[in-house]
């Protein structure tokens, strides 16, 4: 980089920290947007693959980041999938997504035979308007055996935490959540344990066989599936990077064009002394490389410190992939350079005449 750009950078401190800044935005809303969303994949497919139920069984149209799970699954459906030969144990489990949180509905006599789960402080929900919550939710909302915790608008009693995390934070009775919402004998999925794991993959398709219209996944294949989210998914995460692109884009477009007119008898002095179009052109596009990048690195940083604040207070996941920011380089420097492509053709193209002459 020649002394020229660097004397403009340095001459214009001002612009070229909001140039900067703004190019550190679309930085810091491409990174944590796809922080935020592998974070929330990776924690699921985390969470559910604590289930030790080798198969789990979903309602016919679910998807696997259904955003508004139900109690769709009639109980003579469990009838029938226990029926099945290899089959060990079906238990149903409700859900339901509240203010963002999946709260379970579970019989846990039943849930703990396909699950790790295991009460590490007070007791198992049994009935009424109780509930349960694991580890890291009692951490984060500070909570104790024995405190209220409002859902579905009215308190519950937190009877008890249990470990390790296991598909939703709050559990109540089954019962209690299918009262609520007037479905009884109805649950969202159906965890399925069989007797010999080694036969898991044909049981599964023995129970897609009779029943095509449901969803059968294997929970070992739960955390690949959620690594790799859902076309939807990455249709969203594709317009939040066009439009952070955009962003940079066009404040680099609006600093170079301006800083071009700024400079308009300087480039003319420039062909005057015999600088030639692509040696002009090129100045603009050192100077926008050099904002970019300036942006770019500002814009890890504050990825970097914005992840540990938002982790620090509150309980969203967070995870920043080396990749990503290898993208986000890359993304931050070319659209660094297509904002600054027509200020700088502009400047090539300028009469030198008419430059030396401009007020």
């Amino acid at each position: 980089m020649d002394n020229l750009v660097l004397s403009n950078l340095l001459y214009r401190k001002t612009r070229t920290f909001t140039s900067a800044a703004g190019v550190a935005l679309g930085v810091v809303l491409v990174v944590m947007t796809l922080g935020v969303v592998n974070g929330f994949l990776n924690e699921q497919g985390r969470r559910n693959s604590a289930v030790t139920a080798e198969i789990m069984f979903y309602p016919e149209g679910s998807s696997l980041l259904s955003l508004s799970p139900t109690l769709s699954i009639r109980a003579e459906l469990l009838d029938k999938i226990r029926a099945i030969e290899g089959v060990s144990e079906v238990v149903p489990v409700g859900e339901l997504l509240r203010s963002g949180r999946v709260i379970d509905g579970i019989d846990f006599e039943s849930y703990r035979k396909v699950s790790d789960v295991r009460v590490v402080e007070g007791r198992a929900v049994q009935s009424g308007d109780e509930a349960m919550i694991d580890r890291v939710s009692q951490r984060d909302r500070k909570l104790k055996v024995g405190d209220q915790i409002e859902l579905f608008e009215r308190s519950f009693r937190l009877v008890g935490i249990y470990e390790p995390e296991s598909l939703g934070r709050i559990k109540i009775p089954l019962k209690t959540l299918q009262d609520y919402l007037n479905r009884p004998n109805l649950c969202s999925l159906v965890l399925v344990k069989v007797k010999n794991p080694a036969m898991q993959e044909v049981i599964a398709r023995t129970i897609k066989e009779n029943f095509p219209d449901n969803e059968v996944r294997l929970s070992r294949d739960l955390p690949i599936l959620y690594a790799r989210g859902t076309p939807a998914m990455h249709t969203f995460l594709k317009v939040v990077v066009g439009l952070a692109m955009v962003i940079s884009s066009l404040v680099i477009l609006l600093a170079m064009y301006t800083t071009v007119t700024e400079r308009t008898r300087q480039i003319g002095v420039l062909k005057s002394l015999g600088a030639s179009k692509s040696w002009i052109a090129g100045e603009i596009e050192k100077e926008a490389f050099l904002i970019s990048l300036l942006g770019v690195l500002a814009g890890f940083l504050l990825s970097i410190a914005a992840k540990f604040l938002v982790q620090r207070l509150s309980n969203v996941n967070i995870d920043l992939e080396p990749k990503w920011f290898v993208y986000a380089l890359i993304f931050g420097l070319l659209s660094g350079l297509l904002g600054a492509l027509y200020p700088a053709l502009r400047a090539a193209n300028q009469d030198p005449v008419k430059a030396l002459s401009y007020e």
